[in-house]
């Protein structure tokens, strides 16, 4: 089961930020993901990223 929805605010391995736009598993069965980081996309592996922390802002 994928750990990420589309939509989710996850950071890469290498701290950029970026919003999952597809799931899908690898020829060799492993979860990844193509995450939308400034308009460019980057296909990275689950263990590869970590939610983003929440930001809430003040009304």
């Amino acid at each position: 089961m994928a750990k990420f929805a589309l939509g989710d605010v996850v950071n890469s391995d290498k701290g950029r930020r970026g919003i999952v736009r597809a799931v899908f598993k690898s020829k060799e069965g492993q979860q990844c993901y193509a995450v939308e980081k400034d308009g460019a996309m980057d296909f990275l592996e689950e263990d590869r990223l970590t939610p983003a922390p929440r930001v809430e802002l003040a009304a």
